[in-house]
């Protein structure tokens, strides 16, 4: 396997330290850690409704635990932070995160219109194949907004939404169109590829049609899932037609050959 890095964990269920040193484990050259903006305190106020996944973090305890746990494995470890794009709150959640030296970030849509998509509900096929273009539409913006180094899991809307739409292909080339447009990868998803792995192919060869940079992350909650899925997105890319993995390093974009 040629994927060597992993740029989607999180380190709250777990720790730093345990998520670097199963990276190197692993044999992961570089590991991206990208905790959610509301495990922050700073960012608990702004997003007081998203269930919380852990304790909570200052942001500058959040830098300084894993400048450590780098430290102590002497491992390239960036540091990133996952998003989520709200409109009517994105002046606010930008603020708190300013003026941080982050590698990177993941822009990520878990609400539509103020409902989280994720949890199970009764809906007719109408309203769910409504539900993803809204989705779709949200995606675009915060591809445009510039805020984002990649936009992570755009196929997520499956979790709870079986009622896709008949033109899913050509929204996901959208998409694809709009991030090559703005220079922002899409996220081939370790959790997604594992659970709905046909969705994730069609996403790749959207990204491949329109040449869209392309960023690989496992989505790991734990240490045991650092890389998961890594295999199979390669073999994904690779099939797709697409040759090479963008990471980054103080919000400067960097890709290597797989």
């Amino acid at each position: 396997m040629s994927i060597d890095t992993d740029f989607h964990s999180h380190i709250v269920r777990s720790s730093a330290g345990q998520m670097v040193q199963k990276a190197k484990e692993k044999r992961l050259r570089v590991l991206g850690l990208s905790e959610h903006v509301f495990q922050m305190t700073e960012g608990r106020a702004v997003l007081p409704d998203m269930p919380p996944e852990g304790p909570l973090l200052t942001l500058d305890d959040y830098f300084a635990r894993i400048r450590a746990a780098a430290g102590q494995a002497e491992m390239d470890v960036r540091i990133g932070l996952e998003v989520d794009f709200v409109p009517d709150k994105n002046a606010a959640i930008w603020q708190v995160i300013e003026d941080h030296a982050w590698d990177f970030l993941i822009g990520s849509v878990h609400q539509v219109d103020g409902m989280l998509f994720e949890e199970r509900r009764k809906r007719s096929r109408e309203e769910g194949e409504a539900l993803w273009l809204r989705y779709f539409e949200l995606l675009r913006e915060a591809v445009a907004c510039g805020r984002f180094s990649v936009v992570s899991h755009p196929v997520r809307m499956r979790t709870a939404n079986p009622f896709m739409p008949p033109n899913l292909d050509e929204e996901l080339e959208r998409l694809a169109a709009e991030a090559a447009r703005c220079d922002v990868a899409l996220e081939i998803n370790g959790y997604d590829i594992l659970t709905y792995s046909g969705l994730v192919k069609r996403l790749a060869r959207a990204c491949s049609l329109h040449h869209t940079p392309v960023s690989v992350g496992s989505d790991a909650h734990d240490p045991r899932g650092l890389a998961q899925g890594h295999r199979l997105s390669e073999e994904f890319l690779r099939e797709a037609g697409i040759g090479k993995v963008r990471i980054w390093k103080n919000m400067h974009a960097e890709e290597y050959e797989i």
